[in-house]
């Protein structure tokens, strides 16, 4: 009984690692192929390019949104 059921068990591990290793074999060529696809070498890249990042040398330079305070907004809540 026991040597049955350590049986089922190294035949299950081994499927599973099976299924797991032939998954992540698929999944790294369906990667590889839609690399291909997207990256022609003739086609222009799609997309905006990052923006650069702003550096300011003084507060003055920087640029401030006000925003409401909080308790106005709970007095409008109450209010309607």
């Amino acid at each position: 009984m026991i040597r049955l059921f350590v049986f089922v068990f190294v035949r299950f591990f081994i499927t599973v690692i099976a299924i797991f290793f032939a998954l992540t074999f698929l999944k790294k060529i369906i990667q590889f192929l839609q690399g291909r696809s997207r990256s022609s070498p003739g086609a222009p890249q799609q997309g905006s390019p990052p923006k650069a990042k702003e550096v300011y040398k003084d507060v003055k330079d920087a640029k401030f949104v006000e925003l409401p305070r909080k308790q106005n907004e709970e007095k409008q809540d109450l209010n309607t």
